[in-house]
């Protein structure tokens, strides 16, 4: 008997970036939110706001842009193996 491991489905990544999707809405709304009650109680409207905000967007970016650079070396290497014959 045979024993396969389960794969991916097109599903499992479709949940996965909606996960992301999410992460990234509710990371910005925190920094907004912190933003907004700074400039509230220092006087400075919207001064943090616009800051945090392009801080979390900047930092959702790089974020993204790193793990698909580490996704895209996996994959890379995962098919480099696979076109590998064994002698």
């Amino acid at each position: 008997m045979r024993i396969v491991a389960p794969t991916k489905t097109a599903s499992a990544g479709s949940s996965e970036g909606l996960g992301h999707g999410a992460e990234i809405a509710i990371g910005v709304f925190v920094f907004f939110g912190i933003g907004f009650a700074l400039d509230y109680f220092l006087g400075t409207t919207p001064l943090f706001m616009i800051v945090l905000t392009v801080f979390s967007s900047v930092g959702n970016f790089v974020k993204i842009w790193f793990s698909y650079n580490a996704k895209m070396k996996q994959l890379e290497s995962e098919r480099a193996t696979m076109g590998r014959v064994p002698e």
